[in-house]
């Protein structure tokens, strides 16, 4: 854990509007025109990274939609099987609790080669967690998409809501959210670790600077 940033800008909040859809999009579908876009910055320092990264989100009444957009110059990407350690190597996260308890929530990653790694997370606020591999998100889907020249790729994810406290969210109601991305570089040096809620130290489990995720209607 290294710490970068003293003074941290206000905790962010993101409309995650609802649509009319089922199944699993595709990365080029008109469902993500329009929609907001988060920006992921340097999670220690809040500055500009190397590469682009943009996240989309919405939601149904059965699932919770997103769409991570990234520049890639490298992909490092070897890992297999269901809760690899993907995290050693690019990944795109988003950290959930639907509860707003900061000491309890739900860790997602995805990595290019379409490897999935979920948990929940008990979280003792001193610099140390509990991770759960045991639990499972049911019916959660993911695809990685990438353009011709192979610079940009998209991940898309759908999440049902069987897998969070209360089912599926009222509009005006509020989560916890993080998202954040891992591109590693040909040394540790050159690592970068991005977040949409700078995080001021380069430790993705910092639940105090969770933005807000809003379902509005």
């Amino acid at each position: 854990m290294v710490m970068v940033a003293m003074n941290l800008p206000a905790l962010p909040t993101y409309e995650c509007v609802k649509k009319q859809f089922s199944g699993m999009p595709l990365s080029s579908d008109d469902v993500w025109n329009g929609i907001e876009k988060m920006v992921l910055v340097e999670a220690g320092s809040g500055s500009k990274p190397t590469l682009a990264s943009t996240v989309q989100s919405f939601w149904t009444e059965e699932a919770l939609y997103y769409r991570f957009v990234c520049e890639d110059d490298r992909i490092v990407a070897t890992l297999s099987g269901h809760d690899a350690p993907i995290y050693e190597e690019d990944v795109v996260e988003v950290f959930l609790s639907e509860t707003h308890d900061i000491q309890s929530y739900k860790e997602f990653e995805h990595s290019p080669a379409n490897v999935q790694f979920d948990a929940t997370i008990i979280n003792n606020l001193d610099g140390t967690y509990k991770v759960n591999l045991d639990w499972h998100a049911e019916g959660w889907e993911t695809t990685v998409d990438k353009n011709e020249d192979g610079s940009e790729l998209t991940y898309i994810w759908k999440m049902p809501f069987v897998n969070f406290e209360g089912g599926t969210p009222k509009a005006n109601d509020e989560w916890l959210m993080n998202c954040y991305r891992i591109d590693r570089g040909e040394s540790e040096q050159e690592d970068q670790y991005m977040a949409w809620s700078q995080t001021g130290i380069v430790d993705f489990h910092t639940p105090r600077r969770f933005g807000t995720l809003r379902f509005v209607d």
